[in-house]
């Protein structure tokens, strides 16, 4: 980062800071305060990084005007690439006794606890955990990620833990502090005493908000991550505890920490060289070239018929390995007089296969072998993490946060257990027929019921006519003329093979209906009255 940069980011976090200190004068929620004050950490955190940052780079200045940065040989000392370096899914593993844990029945001490995370001007943190005796342990599905890392980088990480319920204890500490004094100095000294501390009340020994003084973090364990501790796996660190058991904010920790930490160096993920070569074919006898576009990156040297290849995604028509045991020689003039030649030589089943490419011109060699140079000097420094991709993952599809969750003694009474609902199916519905028509449902003879002639109604199955069991005159029509409805078509008669309803059919449809809630003309479909 340039000068200005880290001076503007201090301006920034300087003004975050007065925001922060406004918002804890007139909060009195305590979730509020416990997230206020840990943002205020962080922003103090970040200052001291970005004011050291500051300090060193002027001093590297000041270095550099006075010596010059030349190795042995007159060349400028090479510097390795940078990586990303990601530390994500972190668990920390809590020890409470057994009766602790398992009898947690009542409403128990409840903490809040947050990660820090420390490398060079960069300072992270995590969200703030609730943690009770009912947790086994700490969780933190953050995925951090270091932009600037180099290879000796050190990530601090850092665990705060502060007792949610500690200021309700503070606010009384004065009176008692009160009468233990009074009891235990003279009568004059401690009436004094206790007359001085119950006029000041609060404000002579404690800060002007109580609360703000409860809401205090304090360092639970750090620890320290290196290169060494870099695998595309989880892995467990040992943590350095700090404080005890008498302290308010302590917390059992087993000492081990696990979590995923991941370095991708940027000469694996990106294009550290790329533009066209020209490579040597040997068939038989026959020398031919093909010009061949070749990129290098994560150690091999891909090989293309054409840069839209890369773009659609096709495999390479060559790769050749570029790691620890390729060796690259630069060749004057080939058996041709070709110039402008390199080789790449790699040992395969113990013999070795000679890879030879030409550039078109003295400079794009130059170009192709420090590009190689530089890339053997990234692999080397490191290390295991150029054996293969490490790949970040931006969300971990893992269990959900703990202190996502509500208060930890209300998640069993927040439990619903139902009865399993049986599904019938399709199986048990032809069992069931079989059993009801005696074997006649497979043949297709099923006598219909007394309740499937109304029951059909409601169905949708078909239309049907319900009629009194009564003579109909000629004259008539089944509509009044002043009906405010209007003429209805009349609905089509009974088949022939099938009775019309009786007046007790149609009274149970009547009655069927009005239990449903709803007339005649609502269902499915239009049912016709002819009338007398």
């Amino acid at each position: 980062m340039r000068e200005y940069d880290i001076q503007e980011k201090i301006n920034f976090e300087i003004r975050m800071r007065e925001g922060i200190c406004k918002l804890l004068a007139v909060s009195t929620q305590k979730d509020q305060l416990l997230q206020a004050v840990k943002n205020l950490m962080v922003c103090n955190a970040r200052i001291l990084a970005y004011r050291t940052e500051l300090q060193n780079q002027k001093e590297e200045l000041i270095s550099c005007r006075t010596k010059e940065q030349l190795s042995e040989n007159g060349r400028k000392d090479r510097m390795a690439c940078k990586a990303k370096v990601a530390i994500s899914d972190i668990r920390i593993p809590l020890m409470w006794k057994g009766s602790d844990h398992f009898s947690n029945k009542e409403k128990s001490q409840r903490y809040a606890v947050f990660c820090l995370f420390r490398m060079g001007a960069e300072v992270f943190d995590t969200e703030v955990a609730i943690v009770d005796k009912a947790i086994t342990d700490l969780c933190f599905e953050n995925v951090t990620i270091f932009d600037e890392a180099r290879p000796d980088f050190q990530v601090k990480v850092e665990v705060y833990s502060c007792c949610t319920e500690e200021y309700l204890c503070v606010t009384n500490t004065p009176k008692k502090l009160a009468k233990k004094l009074k009891t235990s100095l003279s009568k004059a000294t401690g009436k004094k005493l206790k007359a001085s501390l119950e006029e000041d009340s609060t404000e002579s020994l404690l800060p002007p908000d109580p609360v703000i003084h409860g809401a205090k973090y304090s360092m639970l364990a750090y620890t320290t991550l290196g290169l060494e501790s870099a695998e595309d796996n989880f892995r467990t660190h040992n943590l350095t505890i700090t404080g005890n058991e008498e302290s308010s904010f302590w917390l059992p920790l087993y000492g081990n920490m696990c979590c995923r930490l991941v370095a991708q160096p940027s000469c694996m993920a990106r294009d550290m060289m790329a533009g066209f070569l020209n490579q040597q074919q040997m068939i038989g006898s026959l020398t031919s070239w093909r010009r061949l576009y070749c990129v290098l990156r994560a150690g091999k040297l891909f090989c293309y018929n054409s840069p839209e290849e890369i773009e659609a995604k096709l495999e390479p028509a060559l790769t050749v390995p570029v790691n620890k045991e390729t060796r690259i020689r630069a060749v004057d003039k080939d058996s041709k007089g070709r110039t402008n030649n390199f080789s790449v030589i790699n040992p395969v089943s113990g013999e070795a296969m000679t890879q030879l490419f030409a550039t078109d011109s003295r400079d794009e060699l130059h170009e192709w072998m420090e590009a190689f140079s530089q890339h053997f000097y990234d692999l080397s420094q490191w290390k295991h993490c150029c054996e293969e991709l490490m790949k970040i993952e931006i969300m971990s599809p893992r269990k959900p946060p703990l202190f996502l969750t509500k208060e930890a003694t209300s998640v069993y009474r927040d439990m619903c257990i139902d009865s399993p609902v049986k599904h019938e199916g399709l199986a048990d519905i032809i069992q069931r027929k079989i059993e009801e028509t005696d074997g006649e449902f497979l043949l297709g003879q099923q006598k219909e019921s007394a309740s499937s002639l109304w029951a059909s109604l409601f169905d949708g199955s078909h239309e049907m006519v319900v009629q009194k069991n009564m003579h109909l005159s000629p004259k008539r029509n089944t509509t009044s003329p002043n009906d405010s409805r209007g003429k209805k078509r009349r609905a089509p008669p009974p088949p022939s093979d099938k009775s019309p309803y009786s007046a007790k059919a149609q009274a149970q449809v009547m009655l069927a209906s009005l239990l449903l809630g709803q007339s005649l003309e609502d269902s499915r479909r239009p049912v016709a009255f002819c009338r007398p």
